[in-house]
């Protein structure tokens, strides 16, 4: 057993430092070589012979020892790559789904309907899933949004909120500015004019992680009655433990994590520096 362990060491230990070796070998016996002067090419030169059959067999250990390959390795990583944003948008499908089922449970999946589930990342809600049988109604919007504004804000403060809204759009837009956080402008830019809202907090063991809103453009469709009927639904405890545990693999919350990174301020290093000096 020790001489096997033994065997496998020496191997690993070859496999590892052999190429490297050979070329460090190589070049310190070139770096003698340069040393005999003008007598490089009459007593040198078995020296200089020696540095290229090095510099030789390193090639040779590279090539034969050294696997997988770095364009083995970056084939792997490429590959690596594209299943993880597979799998990431099988979950995002998976959640449409599931909210989808969950619409329609809850009587509110038809045409003037819209359900969506927001995950809670560093003061702001990401939009994971979005599901109405209005495509006018199904695109991403703005994909996040703030802690403090609209329904989304009152349930997770509240942990569920039902809203009614006026018909009219430029009484509507009002309302969501003068009492639901939105600032001047935004709510006209909005393209769903929602009469109608029930929203309720995600959370799974006692641990909030996002909310889900139903809404619609008939008035007192999306109510107390829609959120009652969500916790009656086992496929809702899916859903609060998929957002829970997956979300952060998901494309759109992988994306706000970046941008949240990239607009972090960078610290004052040479502040920090002068500081320590006492300067």
């Amino acid at each position: 057993m020790r001489v096997a362990e033994s065997v496998v060491w020496l191997w690993r230990a070859c496999k590892g430092w052999a190429s490297q070796t050979t070329a460090t070998l190589a070049t310190v016996v070139a770096l003698i070589w340069g040393g005999f002067g003008a007598r490089q090419w009459t007593e040198g030169i078995w020296v200089f012979c020696t540095a290229v059959t090095l510099g030789f067999l390193a090639l040779v250990f590279q090539i034969a020892l050294q696997r997988p390959t770095y364009m083995e390795l970056s084939r792997r990583e490429e590959r690596a790559g594209q299943e993880s944003a597979d799998k990431s948008e099988a979950i995002e499908r998976s959640l449409t789904v599931l909210i989808r089922y969950l619409a329609d449970y809850c009587s509110l999946a038809t045409n003037s309907d819209r359900v969506s589930v927001y995950y809670h990342q560093d003061k702001q809600f990401v939009m994971l899933a979005r599901w109405s049988q209005n495509p006018n109604f199904n695109s991403a919007g703005r994909g996040t949004y703030p802690v403090g504004q609209g329904a989304i804000g009152d349930a997770w403060d509240a942990r569920s909120a039902v809203v009614e809204l006026p018909g009219s759009r430029s009484h509507w837009n009002q309302r969501l500015e003068k009492y639901h956080g939105f600032p001047h402008g935004t709510a006209a830019t909005l393209t769903m004019h929602s009469q109608s809202i029930a929203a309720q907090r995600i959370a799974t063991n006692g641990d909030a992680a996002g909310v889900i809103v139903f809404e619609s453009t008939i008035k007192q469709r999306a109510s107390q009655d829609t959120l009652d009927a969500l916790d009656d639904s086992k496929l809702y405890a899916a859903l609060c433990e998929l957002v829970a545990t997956v979300a952060m693999l998901t494309p759109r919350v992988q994306e706000a994590a970046r941008e949240i990174a990239q607009s972090a301020p960078r610290p004052n290093l040479w502040r920090e520096v002068k500081e320590s000096r006492g300067e």
